[in-house]
Order: structure tokens, then sequence, then C-alpha cells
């Protein structure tokens, strides 16, 4: 038998983050809300209502489709596609057939280019709730803004299609958050087409619909791999489509229907909607307010002095990242303490050192600054440390009163530290010549030495007072 190849290409739906519906003014958060309940004349589709664009949703699609490299046209246009589903109120789906908002892109996934045919706008149907038998409609989801990313069929196995789900997912997240992309609450949705070639015969090209895990995608795509590599002998003399389900709870797949042609949608220009002129957005504008691609991201991390696995974690996880430039961005330059970037990194990816980065932890670090700061110069044992991050996550404490807080009455008063200080200071005359001739990174071990000195006792801010008016500088 001829060497056989797999192609994949996939079709992701990302549910937008707009206020409001893509042709109504309805709240686009339909979330605990009872069903039926979210909805007006025009995302139910009754007669005589007209839609208009959400401008913000179209502003999102045009961005992304930047963000990966897309030709954005000058014209683009709404089509109608016809088709039948209890859930689908007009009969009809307004999308975008033949031009598309972004045309062309491409995204780099471990080293290895997925290029993408375009991403286009549409509308999302209602939502079937199957229980007892019965099938029932709520309709709160109809009308919510889909921005449908199409790629080429140039991904060659399961696992890629799955590593690129997943950096797909980041990259919808980092821009701006135009949608949570979430698959297991259905914000971003796959469809998966999938067939196998030996250069000169090709067997049915598979569609997988509705996968709503990155590790669904996977299982159901290896099956089919599986599959039509074993039917190799009974592949279709023409080319044939068809669709397939995918059944996680036995891990199978199963046929639901021949695949249809566009012919079959019977698409036409939307007539209540005019073309759409792309100028009236700045492109250069939204190029600018683009994210740094995840390579870069990684790239300028480890160059900072974090460790490539850390590197990984922060470009994946926008507000870790957040939090770590929070942090690192109120360093003092003059200060130099080796591996403070990294360690600040490893303490806030690793996540077990006392406190949980959140939203309100922003505000707080400069205190974190402080803490991690004072364990590298070994004013902090790491015991302490976990302690005093605790208190400054959980009761909202500075630095200093942490501190306070965990050594109690136990700290040296200023006249004992100041007689410490000195004595140091004495006895390490050629690390303080070589303090003052530029070699700032010393400043850390003067800090190491006055705590051990003191027994644990002394107080971090003191220290560093002291320690700067003795060296010549200010406090």
């Amino acid at each position: 038998m001829k060497e056989l190849k797999t192609t994949i290409g996939l079709e992701i739906h990302v549910q937008l983050k707009t206020k409001s519906k893509m042709f109504c003014r309805c709240d686009n958060n339909a979330e605990g809300k009872a069903p039926n309940t979210v909805v007006c004349p025009v995302c139910l589709g009754l007669p005589g209502a007209l839609p208009v664009a959400n401008r913000q949703a179209i502003e999102w699609t045009i961005k992304a489709g930047l963000a990966i490299g897309s030709q954005i046209p000058a014209i683009s246009k709404f089509d109608r596609k016809h088709y039948f589903y209890p859930d689908l109120p007009k009969g009809y789906q307004i999308s975008q057939y033949d031009e598309p908002f972004c045309v062309g892109g491409k995204l780099l996934v471990d080293g290895q280019e997925v290029i993408f045919n375009r991403i286009h706008l549409e509308e999302d149907a209602g939502k079937l709730l199957h229980s007892g038998g019965k099938s029932l409609v709520d309709l709160n989801r109809a009308g919510t803004p889909l921005m449908e990313m199409v790629t080429e069929p140039t991904i060659t196995s399961p696992k890629q299609a799955g590593d690129f789900l997943r950096r797909l997912q980041k990259l919808v997240r980092d821009e701006g958050q135009v949608s949570d992309a979430d698959m297991e609450k259905g914000h971003l949705r796959c469809d998966a087409n999938i067939s196998v070639t030996d250069g000169e015969r090709m067997s049915e090209i598979v569609e997988i619909k509705n996968l709503n895990s990155f590790r669904f995608v996977e299982k159901a795509l290896a099956l089919e791999d599986e599959r039509l590599r074993s039917e190799y002998s009974n592949w279709p003399e023409r080319k044939a489509k068809v669709t397939r389900g995918y059944n996680s709870k036995d891990n199978t797949t199963y046929v639901q229907r021949e695949k249809e042609e566009a012919a079959d949608y019977r698409y036409f220009p939307e007539p209540d909607l005019p073309p759409f002129d792309t100028s009236v957005f700045n492109l250069e504008a939204l190029k600018r307010d683009i994210s740094l691609s995840h390579e870069d991201i990684i790239v300028g991390l480890v160059a900072a002095g974090v460790s490539e696995p850390n590197a990984k974690v922060l470009a994946n996880d926008r507000f870790k990242r957040k939090f770590y430039g929070a942090i690192t961005g109120l360093i003092d330059a003059a200060q130099n303490i080796p591996d403070l970037n990294g360690y600040i990194a490893s303490v806030i990816v690793n996540n077990r050192l006392g406190f949980s980065p959140d939203e309100n932890d922003l505000s707080k670090a400069a205190e974190y600054l402080e803490s991690t700061r004072a364990l590298l110069t070994q004013q902090l044992t790491h015991n302490t440390f976990v302690e005093v991050n605790g208190l400054i996550h959980e009761k909202d404490q500075t630095f200093a009163a942490a501190v306070k807080t965990v050594s109690g009455d136990s700290t040296l008063n200023e006249s004992e530290l100041e007689k410490t200080v000195d004595v140091v200071l004495a006895e390490n005359p050629t690390e303080v010549a070589s303090y003052k001739a530029g070699k700032k990174q010393l400043f850390g071990f003067f800090v190491g030495q006055i705590m051990r000195q003191s027994g644990g006792k002394a107080n971090p801010q003191k220290i560093n007072e002291l320690l700067r008016t003795k060296l010549g500088e200010q406090s």
C-alpha cells in the first residue's frame, strides 16, 4: 500500500462577548436567565423586523484577522444561508459567503504554520434541550455574534489540531478579551474536517460536528484517521463528503448525514443589510493594539531572565503575565539583584507561596515586589516569605505591616540595628569598596550578613534605609 497522508481543516466558531447581539439590541449574556426571555422580534425572526449590524462585533472580527495576518477587503457583505433546523427562527442564518471580513492569514504552532482561508461573521442559532423524550427550544442564544475562523487543510495530525486550537483560544482571549472562548460553555465550538490520501486517490471527506473540548477534537480525529486508513480498499471513486457525530461516552463516531454543498444553502446577499465599507475602521490603529505573538512573548520573557517553562506559562495566561508585568515594572534598575525577574515569575507560576494572583492583587504589586526582593536578599526566610505574602493577599496588609505582624516585637530597635550594620560593613571592607565602585548586586550580600548577625530580628525596611545611608546613598 502507498504511503498515506492525513489532512485536517478546522472550522472554529467563537462566540463574541459584545454587550448586545449581532443584529439587535438584546442582551448578549443569557447565562443563568430563564429560557426564551432574552429575545426580541429581530432575533425571533418575526415578519417585518429589520437587522442592524453590531459595529463592535465587526471591529473585533477584523482585529482577529489582523492578529493572524489576514487581508481586510475594502468591501464586505452579509448573506442569507438557508437551511431548516428547529432552533433557527427565520429558516435562514445571516452569515457571509463570498465576501468575508478577513481573507487568509496564518498562525505559528510549535514551529509549524497553520494557514487560514478566511474569518467571517454570522449569527448563532438557538439551543435545543432534550429531556424525558422531548425536545424544547431556547432562543436566548439566537442572534449571538459568531466569528467563524476557517483553516485550509494544512493540519497533518489530530495532536496538531488540538495544539492549534489551544493556541487559537489563547490568541482570542489575549486580544482584549473579545471572547471567553470556553469550549465547555459553548463559547468556542469546532467542526473538524479530515481526509486521507495516497497522492492519487482520496478517502471520503469527513466533517465531525460540534466538538466542545480539545480532548474530544483529538480523540474524534484519531478515530476517523484510523477508520479511513483501514478502509483504504473501499475508498470512493469520486469525491464524497459525509457528516459524522462524536459520542464522548463510548468514544465512537457515527454517520449523521451527507455533507451539504454551498448550493444546498441557496446563498444570496442579505437584502436588509447593505455592503459594508471596512475603511470606517482605522486598521493601523487596530494593528497597533494587537498583542505580541505567543512566540515573541516567550522570547521577551526568557531574555528578561525567566526560565523557558515559566515563560510559556506566562505567555499562555494573560492575567498572570499582566501580574508579572505589574510587579517587575516597579523594579529599580539601580538595585541590581540577580534572578529577581526569574524568581518573581516562578512565584506567580507556581502559585504556592501564600498568595493567589487575582484582579485585586495588581494593586499590591509593590508589596509583592518588596517581599520577593527581601527573600532574594536574605532579609526573609522562606517560611516568613510565605507568611508575609499570605497577609498581603488575605489581609490587605502592606509589606512593612505584614513583616511587623509576623515578627511581632522581636525586631531590633534602631540603635541596635545601626550597630549591627556598622559591624557588617567594618568586617567586609573589600565588598564595601566594590559596591561603591559600581557592583550594586552586593547590596543583597550586606543585607544577608546583617540578617544573620541579628538572628533574623532586623526590620527589612530599616536595614535598607540604614545601609543606603551608610553606603553614601539616599535612603
